[in-house]
């Protein structure tokens, strides 16, 4: 668990992942996400789903090698507020806010997790991350959280099969350090 100023970072339950997705499942996420649409979990479920309080269950334990999923809550309403993915084999961040979280300076806060996840639970030593460009409030989180613009393709392929003009981020420590399971 990762606590922030006003998020909590934790490890999922089996229920948080689809909280998660349905926090990332309507029109505006989708546009920047293109899920295919068998993904995409109906109006009515997404919301029934998103009034549900996070952390109910076993969390699932991934192995670190992998990376991880960590969902954000809001540490005022104890609501799933939205979750941030930090694969450690492509170590490329991404992360996204349910839609009542949106446009309240929550997404600094959600990369600045989950590049301090990666630095020093996960041990990399950079995290990248890319957007649309055009996204401006991805951006503005990125740069928020101490990310500095990098090289990157400047075309991305979102799942649905669209291409969009992508603009590429990187976050960098040193040194870096891996916390390791005794036991």
């Amino acid at each position: 668990m990762l606590d922030l100023p006003r998020l909590r970072l934790q490890t999922p339950t089996l229920r948080d992942l689809k909280m998660a997705a349905a926090a990332a499942g309507d029109p505006e996420a989708q546009r920047w996400f293109g899920w295919p649409p068998e993904y995409v979990l109906p109006e009515r479920r997404r919301n029934r789903l998103l009034t549900r309080r996070p952390g109910r269950g076993r969390p699932i334990r991934e192995p670190v090698a992998e990376g991880m999923a960590l969902i954000a809550i809001d540490r005022v309403s104890g609501m799933l507020a939205g979750a941030i993915d930090v694969p450690i084999d492509t170590g490329e961040l991404g992360g996204w806010l349910a839609p009542r979280f949106r446009s309240r300076g929550l997404g600094g806060e959600l990369f600045t997790g989950g590049a301090f996840f990666a630095h020093h639970v996960l041990g990399a030593a950079a995290v990248r991350a890319g957007t649309e460009t055009t996204n401006a409030a991805c951006i503005g989180a990125l740069r928020s959280a101490g990310f500095v613009p990098a090289d990157g393709p400047d075309v991305h392929h979102l799942p649905d099969g669209r291409a969009v003009t992508a603009q590429w981020f990187r976050h960098d420590t040193k040194p870096t350090a891996r916390c390791r399971a005794v036991g």
